[in-house]
């Protein structure tokens, strides 16, 4: 038990201190009246709870502010509240800052990918959502419940293997097919690739030790060809801006990166190519939490609950840039190009034991720091 103890909160500190993604039927989520002018109304519609101006704090990541708040418009109008959005660049940062006010936290709702969720649930820092006020798990995919009874899923993104063809072509090589060809010596100098902090290094790491014969519980052989092809990666990244400016400078062309940033490369004028890794394209699902001892508990469940919904969940695309994870959701047929939808896309998301990983990612990032991620 004390090793296990000792385990977890070393996980929690290194990443913090290295890191810088109800029933079926059952929708409430709140309608408000247009007034003339066609726009809602900030009065509560009839039998919806007046928050009396009330300021619910979302903790989440900078870039998702504009979407979030656009998302949330009709919950402000309907409940007379409005959220406010505290930004931070990324899970390591936000998980850091709910630790520190753990005991009078300034956050009513945080926002994290499901790994950094677990380790602040093993932390103590959430309620269990209120099932009679958060009434459309049901309807969400299997892997978006907690079944602990914490957060749900939100809205889901992948990770695969994406590369700027033309760049590919002009140095004259084919493309990779699956995380271990990434490390060979033909695409030196070209790869960015997640460090052991991120969201998406230990999946990386799980997923070439599975495929290599080896487990979750035992990753040498993985860790030994990182250990040995180390000089062949050009980056290892902590933060999606470091491989868009690597992107865009041509200092790297390969990546494994999240789906959601298709469109941008793609914009700026790069032949972006995404391909599923022969070991899987994996889930990066992301997570909403009530944070424990808040100040307006009542709202944060009512947005738990709104944020799942079957409206909201169609909208969320659009507005975040995301994956839906309700299955009665609907999304606009030019985002199906790159987001991962419906329950075929979904179902062929490799998935994690996030428990585990939590409790083994403290050894993994003193090893990965130690052999592999020095120059």
């Amino acid at each position: 038990m004390k090793k296990k103890l000792f385990a977890l909160l070393l996980s929690v500190a290194m990443m913090l201190s290295l890191a810088a993604c109800g029933e079926k039927g059952s929708d409430p989520t709140p309608s408000t009246a247009p007034s003339a002018a066609g726009e809602n109304t900030s009065a509560p519609a009839d039998g919806i709870k007046d928050f009396g101006g009330a300021e619910l704090v979302v903790a989440t990541w900078g870039w998702a502010e504009a979407g979030l708040k656009a998302l949330a418009a009709d919950f402000e109008s309907a409940y007379n509240c409005t959220i406010v959005v505290d930004p931070t660049s990324g899970n390591g940062d936000r998980l850091n800052k709910l630790m520190a006010e753990k005991n009078d936290p300034t956050a009513d709702v945080a926002l994290l990918t499901k790994s950094f969720a677990e380790v602040g649930i093993q932390s103590d820092l959430f309620e269990k959502v209120d099932t009679g006020v958060v009434t459309s798990l049901g309807n969400l995919y299997d892997f978006a419940q907690d079944k602990n009874g914490y957060g749900p899923c939100y809205s889901v993104c992948r990770y695969g293997i994406m590369y700027d063809a033309a760049a590919l072509k002009k140095a004259g090589v084919e493309a990779p097919a699956s995380y271990q060809d990434l490390f060979d010596d033909k695409y030196a100098g070209m790869v960015a690739l997640p460090d052991m902090t991120s969201t998406a290094g230990p999946y990386i790491l799980v997923a070439m030790a599975e495929a290599m014969g080896d487990s979750q519980e035992d990753v040498s052989a993985a860790m030994g060809l990182m250990q040995e092809k180390k000089d062949n990666i050009d980056l290892w990244y902590s933060a999606s801006s470091d491989v868009v400016n690597a992107f865009t400078t041509g200092e790297a062309c390969i990546t494994v990166f999240m789906d959601i940033n298709m469109p941008g490369l793609i914009n700026s004028g790069l032949d972006m190519v995404w391909t599923d890794a022969a070991e899987g394209s994996f889930a990066a699902p992301a997570t909403v939490n009530v944070v424990k001892n808040c100040k307006n508990p009542e709202l944060a469940q009512l947005f738990v609950q709104y944020l799942i919904a079957d409206l909201t969940q169609s909208k969320i695309a659009e507005a975040m840039n995301e994956a839906p994870v309700n299955k009665n959701a609907t999304m606009p047929e030019e985002l199906k190009t790159y987001l991962a939808f419906g329950e075929e896309a979904i179902g062929a998301l490799k998935e994690f034991d996030e428990a585990f990983i939590t409790n083994a990612k403290a050894e993994w990032i003193d090893t990965f720091q130690r052999t592999v991620n020095v120059r």
